[in-house]
């Protein structure tokens, strides 16, 4: 016998959460992937080109495709083009410490 007041199954709210969380995990490990390829020069150099290589000509053949095709050539090319200057300019520091500075 059951505590009046006490849910005999598991809410809705708890499935859906647990659901949310299952689905976000894989999308922080791309993130997390993403973080350390930009953290090598010469490998996000060449991400960079692999992405903007196709999705440019997707975006630049001038046949009509499918709106989610030119779409997901439009971020894979935008990524591409962030990799692709990381590789060639490298990262900025974080932070700059005062004592660095040689004009103060």
């Amino acid at each position: 016998m059951r505590a009046r007041g006490v849910a005999g199954r598991t809410s809705r709210i708890v499935s859906v959460i647990t659901e949310i969380i299952y689905l976000t995990m894989p999308l922080r490990r791309l993130r997390g992937a993403l973080l350390r390829l930009v953290r090598r020069r010469r490998a996000a150099l060449f991400a960079g080109i692999a992405l903007v290589a196709p999705s440019a000509w997707i975006e630049l053949s001038g046949t009509p495709d499918a709106w989610w095709a030119e779409a997901l050539a439009l971020v894979l090319g935008a990524t591409g083009a962030a990799l692709l200057w990381t590789g060639l300019v490298g990262l900025r520091p974080d932070w700059v410490d005062d004592s660095d500075r040689t004009g103060d």
